[in-house]
């Protein structure tokens, strides 16, 4: 093993991409700088502040909490503790599950997390998007976008309770086929069966991984991967044919534009280029039939003999997309409920898995997405042709959309007003802020929500959701200030033409202006998102070669940053806000 725990991190990728099998995992956790690096990452996040079933947080941590841990590792004591189950609402009005570990257990589920990240990173499959770095729900999103063209029939596919119904048994077997470490499968297994605890009643887990451990979500990953690989597979065998047959009513409009072209040119030969009789009914009659040459598909889009499958997979939820008959489709949704059952131990929703025509909109990541209904032809330029070509550039595309109750249901949940009626309201919950905190919070909403649907074709869309927040905020200042809307919308326009700005001073004593975000400030994203490709290393292991963060190094320093001393033992200390 070599001395840098980070150089043998970037061994195991080497190997594993190579498709070897994986040892000494457990004996790399004995190495001190991973669980620096582990706690610097876990360091900044709010929320391990909260107790799970112990008092432990990060608030105290020490080196010598490192040591302990190690030495429990080595000598084969250490257990991880229940965790708390908290439940958070859904959108959908019910509760979703979490388990809040203890921070000592979600240092080890860091470590442990670091070594499986570059065991299976190399090798998980390019249609899976969650819980992934470099990944997301708009690179899933982009590569429907981007690649599924021409296609008729989707299949939105959901797992019931899947983080709930994950066999342990099943998972270690998988884990064990790419890692030969029975002490670090052991300590999986422990992670995997430790319990829960939930209104201090003690219950056991015989299945499924606790949603909100570190741990948690590349389990899932690596459990999901024999599906990804199942569907490459029917992808492989589904995919017939290269090239559709032709439709027929489109070669009969372009036969006839040809042979009144070969007309034109004979009698225009004939009549040494002079005007004849009948020249111009001819030209009308091929642009009318140029008109309706755009109408029909060039392809027929039900050839038996050419079919086609996509598969897109972001965590337990998938889409499928088929360039076939609605018959393929069923036959599909059933192999895979066969295999999700038989194989994985897993049920498929059937109320949440549904197959639709690409027609009609289909709900995923909290987009919908279809096939362009528009015909739009445009010029484009090949590389081997000299001149340009007219193209139908939507023709088979998928278009992605803002679904129109999300801006509303967003609109009523922060407390803007009502999107159909337009009734604006004023937050009385942000009264006691300063106006300065009132308007970044607005920001920050505002600029969230169009973050996320920056790859919308209909981006515009949230126009009226900015107009609406802004008088939100407008009533809301006027509420605070006791004067009215028009006052208030006056005084902060006289900074910026157009623009709702509150002037502040900074340090220096220079005047500062801080705006209220509009859309056109936030532009739509151009081109695609598209996720590393397979041939490129797709995150490069830089901690190999960078020196300790700032952090680590005052956290090594064993100095006490209050008095300057350096005896006895030193811990971390988090201020937390006086809110909280």
């Amino acid at each position: 093993m070599t001395t840098n725990p980070f150089r043998q991190l970037d061994v195991i990728r080497n190997a594993s991409q190579k498709g070897n099998i994986i040892t000494d995992c457990y004996r790399l956790m004995y190495n001190k700088e991973l669980w620096i690096k582990a706690y610097a990452k876990l360091y900044p996040n709010a929320g391990d502040l909260k107790k799970g079933t112990t008092d432990e947080t990060k608030d105290g941590f020490s080196l010598q909490k490192i040591d302990d841990i190690i030495e429990q590792l080595k000598a084969g004591t250490f257990r991880f503790a229940p965790v708390k189950r908290v439940y958070i609402p859904k959108s959908n009005g019910k509760k979703r599950p979490l388990g809040v570990p203890n921070f000592k257990d979600k240092m080890v589920q860091e470590v442990m997390r670091m070594i499986l990240e570059n065991v299976y990173e190399p090798v998980f499959s390019d249609n899976s998007h969650g819980f992934r770095e470099g990944r997301s729900c708009h690179t899933a999103l982009s590569q429907i976008k981007n690649t599924w063209k021409g296609l008729t029939w989707c299949i939105v596919g959901d797992i019931r309770g899947f983080f709930d119904h994950i066999d342990h048994t099943v998972l270690i077997k998988l884990i064990s086929m790419k890692i030969n470490d029975r002490r670090f499968l052991l300590l999986i297994h422990n992670a995997l069966t430790s319990g829960v605890m939930e209104n201090w009643t003690y219950q056991k887990t015989y299945s499924g991984t606790p949603q909100g451990g570190i741990i948690s979500p590349i389990l899932a990953n690596i459990y999901l991967h024999e599906f990804d690989l199942f569907m490459e597979k029917q992808i492989e065998e589904f995919d017939i044919g290269k090239v559709r047959a032709s439709n027929v009513s489109y070669k009969k409009i372009r036969g006839k534009i040809y042979t009144l072209s070969r007309k034109i040119k004979r009698l225009d030969e004939k009549n040494g280029h002079t005007k004849w009789e009948r020249r111009e009914d001819i030209v009308l009659t091929i642009q009318e039939l140029k008109r309706k040459q755009i109408e029909p598909p060039s392809v027929d889009p039900m050839d038996n003999y050419d079919q086609r499958m996509k598969y897109v997979r972001y965590a337990d939820d998938f889409v499928i997309g088929i360039a076939g008959s609605k018959e393929s489709a069923l036959y599909i949704k059933e192999m895979i409920k066969t295999f999700l059952e038989k194989e994985l131990h897993l049920d498929l929703s059937e109320e949440k898995t549904l197959i639709t025509h690409l027609e009609h909109p289909i709900p995923f990541l909290g987009y919908e997405f279809r096939r362009w209904d528009e015909i739009k032809v445009k010029r484009v330029r090949y590389q081997n042709q000299k001149h340009s070509l007219k193209k139908r550039t939507r023709s088979g595309a998928i278009k992605l959309e803002i679904p129109e109750k999300k801006i509303k249901e967003f609109a009523m949940k922060n407390g803007y007003g009502n999107l159909v009626t337009f009734k604006i309201i004023h937050r009385a919950k942000l009264i006691h802020n300063s106006e300065l905190e009132i308007l970044y919070i607005y920001n920050a909403e505002l600029i969230g929500i169009a973050n996320y649907y920056k790859l919308a074709n209909n981006y515009h869309h949230l126009d009226k959701l900015f107009y609406l927040a802004e008088s939100s905020f407008i009533k809301t200042i006027a509420n605070k200030r006791r004067s009215t809307s028009m006052k208030v919308a006056s005084s902060m326009r006289t900074y910026k033409q157009g623009v709702l700005c509150l002037a502040r001073k900074d340090r220096q004593g220079n005047e500062r202006l801080h705006q209220f975000v509009k859309l056109k400030d936030l532009p739509k994203h151009k081109g695609a998102i598209k996720a590393d490709s397979p041939e490129i290393d797709r995150l490069t292991n830089t901690m190999k070669y960078s020196s300790r963060t700032e952090f680590e190094q005052r956290l090594l320093a064993n100095k006490c940053e209050a008095c300057g001393t350096t005896e006895g033992q030193m811990e971390v200390h988090h201020v937390r806000k006086l809110k909280t």
